[in-house]
C-alpha cells in the first residue's frame, strides 16, 4: 500500500509574529464596532445623550469625539451592512452621507485601496461637488480650503508661486489683498 504523506512548511518566525498582530488589529476593530453598538443602546435606551457620551469619555478613558464618531458609524451601519474589509475609520468618514454614496465611496476605498484619509478628502469633495458645502464641519472646510491651495499650488507656474509665497510673507499669515 502507497502512502502519501502532506509535508506543509513550517511557519516562520515572522509570518507568525505577522499573523499575530492581524488577530489583535481584528479584535481591535471588533471592540471598536462593539463601542458604537453599545453607546446606540444607550442611546436608545435613554441612559445616554450626546452629553452624557461627553463625561463617559473620562469613564472609558475615550476622547468624546472618539465616542461620538464610533456612535455615528456604528448608527449608520449596523452589523450587516459593514464591510469587514474597511476599517471602523472609513465607515465614519462617510456615515453622514446618503446610503447610496456610502456603498459607493466605501466600494472605492475598498477597490482603489484608499486610506481612511484618502476616503476622508474624497467625501469632503462629493459633499462641495453635489452643492452639499454645508454639511462640511468646521474641520472638514479647513481641510476643502487645504486642499484646494494645494491644488491651486501645483497647477500654477514657478513664477506665480514665487509671487505668492511674496504675498504671504508680506501679509505675516493675514489676508491677502492682491
Amino acid at each position: 500500500m502507497n502512502a502519501v504523506a502532506v509535508i506543509e512548511a513550517a511557519v516562520t518566525p515572522l509570518n507568525a509574529w505577522v499573523n499575530e498582530g492581524r488577530a489583535i488589529a481584528g479584535r481591535i476593530t471588533a471592540a471598536t464596532w462593539e463601542l458604537g453598538d453599545w453607546a446606540n443602546r444607550g442611546e436608545q435606551e435613554g441612559w445616554c445623550d450626546q452629553g452624557k457620551f461627553e463625561l463617559l469619555g473620562g469613564e472609558l478613558g475615550l476622547s468624546p469625539k472618539r465616542i461620538r464618531e464610533v456612535h455615528r458609524a456604528s448608527k449608520a451601519f449596523p452589523p450587516h451592512l459593514r464591510d469587514s474589509a474597511l476599517t471602523v475609520e472609513h465607515h465614519i468618514q462617510v456615515a453622514d452621507l446618503p446610503r447610496d454614496e456610502q456603498f459607493e465611496l466605501l466600494g472605492m476605498a475598498k477597490d482603489q485601496h484608499w486610506n481612511a484619509d484618502d476616503l476622508r478628502k474624497q467625501t469632503i469633495t462629493r459633499k462641495v461637488e453635489t452643492g452639499r458645502a454645508a454639511m462640511l464641519s468646521p474641520d472638514e472646510w479647513d481641510d476643502h480650503c487645504r486642499m484646494q491651495l494645494q491644488h491651486a499650488w501645483n497647477r500654477a507656474s514657478v513664477s506665480v508661486r514665487e509671487d505668492f509665497a511674496e504675498l504671504i510673507a508680506a501679509s505675516h499669515m493675514g489676508v491677502i489683498d492682491a
